[in-house]
């Protein structure tokens, strides 16, 4: 009895610790995030099955280059019923049945075509890397989402610890408050007021604790990770603290936009993929003029055996060789639309091209004067700190020698607690804007 009660507090401990464990859950970093997102992202996974696709074709391109070879086989039977002459004299009746067995090689191949065949092989090469570029323009994309979840949980989480530090301080100015009544030198109404501050403390808290969740929740389902588990994101990825003189420093080197503009046209996916398209669109271009210029040269060659029996289908044998040139003189005016419509897709992806490269110039100009507004928001924000913080000790000290009131101290206290949720999230925001300007860029590292 005494083995099984052991027994079962061992069991118990371990379930408990286990338990406990789960609770905990694991630590999910920005590393983790980013590669399960980009691995299982939906555009991600089309684009490398459309690559594969592509590489399919890009083999049957270069197919074409070579002569085709088909295999042929068959049998007939037929049945003649009918009279039967000699020398216009009718003789009888004619029902013959008879069996025809045939065995044939044919190969054809493409001798010229205007070297379209050539260009075609270009078409779909191109067309493969071009999906390669797209494809990682939608990682990169994906990177950005993530990082952008990534840096809200991290302001919701710092968001949580301001709060929690201001509920610790309105409890203890609640004790504070609870000696001066005992001492005779405050009120009781002071309690409840301040008591009543810390339940709308304690409510902040935990709609900051919900929050938190919450984008916990959204980076998890961005990074297609099993919503069941519990996760406690990595906070030591991002400095919270930084300077004011790096941040300072990081907007005086950015301060040129032309550079960045210049390195954003070398490493843009989405530039990149344009000028891919205009390449495209040219080659084509080309392939439909070629149809319109040069004549088509073929040949093929023929082997064939057939007889009226098995055995003997040896006997009859053909062998053919042939060329043959075909040139479309007319054509229902299909080979001119086909080059005019070649000519449009030209000229529209030359527009789309102008189109990325303004869209470029304009994202990297906005990002820029983001972050310059970010590092004036940031330095307005601390000397309002200074300032919020002096009011709140001021209040205190007023309240504690009887000219102050407690509406002050909690009036200056949330002043200075928002103050600081605010420079917080500045300086996330500004750490997600350097990111967003290394994506404008297209340097924006995975």
């Amino acid at each position: 009895m005494r083995f099984i009660r052991i027994i079962a507090v061992f069991t118990t401990l371990l379930l408990v610790s286990n338990f406990s464990f789960s609770q905990q859950g694991s630590i999910l970093t920005l590393r983790q995030a980013i590669n399960s997102a980009v691995e299982k992202n939906t555009s991600v996974v089309k684009l490398e099955n459309q690559i594969e696709g592509q590489q399919s074709t890009v083999t049957a391109k270069y197919g074409s280059l070579f002569p085709t070879l088909s295999f042929t086989t068959g049998w007939t039977r037929s049945n003649q019923v009918g009279p039967l002459y000699y020398n216009g004299i009718n003789i009888g009746t004619r029902d013959e049945t008879t069996n025809n067995y045939s065995l044939s090689l044919r190969s054809d191949l493409t001798i010229f075509n205007g070297f379209s065949n050539y260009e075609n092989i270009d078409v779909a090469r191109m067309t493969e890397r071009n999906l390669y570029t797209q494809m990682l323009k939608a990682k990169q994309d994906v990177v950005l989402t993530v990082l952008n979840n990534y840096i809200t949980v991290l302001k919701n989480d710092q968001i949580v610890k301001i709060n929690i530090a201001n509920l610790e301080d309105s409890k203890a100015q609640l004790e504070k408050i609870k000696m001066f009544v005992q001492a005779g030198k405050k009120t009781q109404s002071d309690v409840y007021r301040q008591d009543v501050q810390v339940a709308q403390n304690e409510l902040a808290v935990e709609q900051a604790k919900n929050n938190l969740d919450k984008s916990i929740a959204d980076l998890v389902f961005t990074a297609r990770l099993p919503q069941d588990k519990i996760y406690t994101v990595d906070t030591t990825t991002f400095n919270p603290r930084v300077s004011n003189e790096t941040l300072e420093a990081y907007v005086t080197q950015i301060d040129n936009v032309e550079p960045l503009v210049n390195n954003a046209l070398k490493n843009r996916y989405d530039y990149k993929s344009s000028m891919q398209n205009l390449a495209i669109y040219e080659a084509n271009v080309e392939i439909a003029r070629n149809t319109l210029i040069f004549p088509t040269l073929s040949g093929f060659g023929s082997y064939s055996l057939y007889g009226q029996k098995v055995q003997d289908i040896t006997e009859s044998r053909v062998f053919t060789l042939g060329l043959t040139l075909s040139y479309p003189i007319f054509q229902g005016f299909n080979t001119e639309n086909q080059r005019e419509l070649a000519l449009v897709n030209y000229k529209s992806a030359s527009e789309d091209v102008k189109q990325v490269k303004d869209q470029i110039a304009l994202d990297i100009k906005k990002a820029v004067l983001d972050l310059k507004s970010l590092i004036k928001q940031i330095q307005i924000t601390d000397r309002n700190i200074k300032s919020a913080e002096l009011d709140k000790y001021s209040a205190e000290e007023s309240y504690r020698i009887g000219i102050g009131t407690v509406l002050d101290i909690q009036t200056a206290t949330t002043n200075y607690n928002n103050l600081q949720i605010n420079k917080s999230n500045l300086i996330y925001n500004f750490l997600l804007a350097q990111k967003q300007l290394d994506y404008y860029q297209g340097i924006l590292k995975y």
